[in-house]
């Protein structure tokens, strides 16, 4: 039974129903058999763990379905990339897919078929060639850093990478360079060559 209440704008006998009772009334049907404090409590939890989010899409929760990420991911309008005319466009490329991934919490489950969603031409050609030579489940239990390597096997031949590793090997700071510029350039071979295995000194 709703309660109602009175107002002082009210003429008559005009009865409207109190929205606090309507709102207790509804949650008690959610919850029966909790306490006030209970409800509470166990509501302030279920927001806090992200229950109730619809299928990961609301709530903060993360997305569980494919479908999810990829809307989430179309929504930071990730680049396309079709081809690479030197070393630096397919890096650039990876490294703005790992940007977005950073930015959505994206499971390494998903990174895979997010990014070759976004491939054209030429690089879709590739894909779809290699994925077929390795099996109809491929572009499922494919890992980030597999395809990463995959990727770079393609678009970043072993000349410049052996090119790359030797200048990185040697690097110096020139004399019409200043700091930022070297620590720039280092931090450029450095994301090339893999991971670290010195400092810019």
């Amino acid at each position: 039974m709703v309660n109602i209440r009175r107002t002082r704008e009210q003429d008559g006998d005009e009865e409207i129903p109190n929205m606090e009772a309507m709102v207790a009334t509804a949650i008690a049907n959610l919850f029966p058999g909790l306490t006030t404090i209970e409800m509470i409590a166990r509501i302030i939890s279920d927001i806090r763990n992200g229950v109730g989010s619809s299928g990961g899409s609301g709530g903060g929760g993360q997305p569980t379905g494919i479908h999810t990420w990829l809307e989430r991911f179309g929504k930071l309008k990730p680049l396309l990339f079709s081809s690479a005319a030197n070393p630096q466009e397919a890096e650039d490329w990876i490294t703005h897919m790992e940007k977005l991934f950073e930015v959505l919490g994206c499971g390494d489950e998903f990174k895979t078929r997010l990014a070759t969603f976004k491939l054209e031409g030429d690089a879709l050609n590739w894909w779809k060639a290699h994925k077929q030579s390795k099996g109809d489940d491929y572009a499922t239990t494919c890992t980030w850093t597999k395809f990463r390597t995959t990727f770079y096997q393609r678009y970043f031949p072993l000349a410049e990478q052996q090119r790359f590793e030797r200048e990185y090997n040697t690097i110096y700071q020139f004399e019409n360079e200043n700091s930022g510029e070297y620590m720039k350039r280092f931090l450029r071979l450095a994301s090339f060559v893999g991971p670290i295995v010195g400092d810019a000194s």
